[in-house]
């Protein structure tokens, strides 16, 4: 039987010349998300619906930590999964230097799981590009 190990937290980080109000629109606002992510529902209040929509699947969550222009959460959990396998998702924005900004992504609480299983790692993958992305969009 295969041994069971708690994943690591997936944590990654850009900067980028964006204000803060520029950043924290490109992570909140529908329309702006749309161009680095995919579509996704209007942040809410926490307890309220979150989904991303990738078209042929789609994560439903809810809201859990809302602190404007700072940070945000929400659960993570694919669409028809089991409720166990459901994850945590935080973004953060803080100021760096003159008038950038740092925004950070950390998707927590994965399941133990065994050692070969590539969740954890393929999220990872994705969300690193998903921030490349972002970058790009924010530097102009």
């Amino acid at each position: 039987m295969a041994t069971q190990v708690k994943p690591a937290p997936i944590q990654l980080s850009i900067e980028t010349p964006a204000d803060l109000e520029t950043a924290w629109a490109a992570l909140t606002d529908p329309d702006r998300v749309t161009e680095w992510l995919t579509d996704v529902s209007p942040l809410g209040a926490p307890g309220d619906p979150y989904r991303i929509d990738f078209g042929d699947s789609s994560v439903e969550g809810v809201i859990v930590d809302v602190q404007p222009e700072h940070r945000f959460a929400y659960t993570w959990r694919w669409e028809g999964s089991d409720a166990g396998e459901q994850t945590l998702v935080s973004w953060t924005v803080e100021p760096v230097g003159d008038d950038g900004t740092r925004i950070s992504l950390e998707h927590t609480g994965w399941p133990a799981t065994t050692a070969d299983d590539t969740t954890r790692d393929d999220h990872a993958g994705y969300w690193q590009a998903y921030l490349e992305d972002l970058e790009a969009l924010l530097a102009g």
